[in-house]
């Protein structure tokens, strides 16, 4: 890999990750609860529907290193 093509992938990676975050908060504050004061449940069911709503472009890119 080339390093234009790395930086250039560092940015997706970045650019996604602040994109993750914004879903995730806005879907916490959607719940009315902190993570803290959920159950196991609560969070397992939470933490799917966060996977599910979110999938980025670069996921699997990276496989093999």
């Amino acid at each position: 890999m080339k390093i234009d093509q790395l930086k250039e992938l560092i940015r997706q990676v970045v650019k996604e990750e602040n994109d993750y975050q914004e879903l995730f908060k806005t879907m916490l504050s959607k719940t009315g609860k902190d993570i803290n004061s959920m159950s196991d449940d609560e969070k397992k069911k939470f933490f799917n529907a966060v996977d599910k709503a979110y999938k980025a472009k670069t996921e699997g890119r990276l496989k093999g290193y």
